[in-house]
């Protein structure tokens, strides 16, 4: 009779420890699946966070707008500006990046116009961006001519994954795809140290390439000057354009180490 007993008792064991452990897993499976998730997401979560996140911006180009001056000639202008939102944009957790292109924007506000500051998830209001052709297909080295043309700096907020939406953020409002779509085109930039390094490098790349070219002026002239000489004049000359020669070279190299680092920051923001 004890051992009859003693295996009843095992057996009731076993069965409640599987009962337990079947709850355990359930439970932990209802509360995972039960919390947010913004990665491979289906469609109707990109939904709510892009409606989230839009009205997000929204707020933020509107109250930014409402506190702070935008001011002429480099004094506090869109560039601080577009920094400024980007933080901001970050503190809420949203991805977001510096986007500059060549057009200048309006003077009135959104919000000021009275015209709605954002539209709803359904109306285009995000898209993708479209990124200049920086490179001359000639040299292979940046097209000058395109980036100088640069005049304005805003905001791309990443409301749902791959989908953008532009900032103005002189102007205190969000710009929809099918509204401008110059706002969706342009160089960008993953955050503002990046962009504050374009900014240097290629006001150093505009130096070195300068005087590149005086230095090939000279050089030129100098062989010039040394080619229509006679023997001996020539001999004479051999260590000045010798020393011209490696002059350029180092110029050229200059120049190409920081023509490089740009493309580089330029293809990986």
């Amino acid at each position: 009779m004890a051992r009859d007993s003693l295996s009843r008792n095992t057996k009731v064991l076993i069965l409640a420890c599987f009962f337990g452990c079947l709850f355990i897993v359930s439970s932990t499976y209802v509360l995972v699946s039960g919390q947010p998730f913004y990665g491979n997401s289906s469609d109707p979560q990109d939904g709510i966070q892009k409606d989230r996140n839009t009205q997000i911006c929204a707020q933020i180009a509107t109250e930014y707008y409402g506190s702070h001056t935008y001011t002429e000639d480099d004094v506090y202008d869109c560039d601080n500006m577009a920094q400024d939102v980007w933080n901001m944009l970050k503190a809420k957790g949203i991805n977001a990046r510096i986007a500059v292109g060549d057009f200048k924007p309006g003077n009135v506000s959104r919000t000021e116009d009275e015209k709605p500051v954002h539209g709803t998830s359904d109306s285009g209001n995000s898209g993708l961006i479209n990124v200049y052709d920086y490179i001359c297909k000639d040299t292979g080295l940046l097209n000058s001519s395109k980036i100088d043309n640069l005049t304005h700096a805003w905001v791309l907020a990443e409301v749902s994954p791959g989908n953008w939406l532009a900032i103005e953020c002189t102007g205190g409002y969000v710009v929809n795809n099918e509204t401008d779509r110059k706002y969706y085109s342009g160089l960008t930039f993953a955050n503002p140290k990046n962009y504050r390094s374009f900014l240097e490098l290629y006001s150093n790349w505009k130096k070195q390439i300068k005087d590149y070219e005086d230095e090939r002026l000279c050089c030129n002239k100098l062989l010039d000057t040394y080619n229509i000489e006679n023997h001996s004049d020539q001999v004479a000359m051999e260590k000045s354009v010798e020393i011209e020669e490696d002059r350029l070279r180092e110029k050229e190299k200059t120049f190409l180490k920081t023509d490089s680092e740009l493309q580089a920051l330029l293809r990986y923001g």
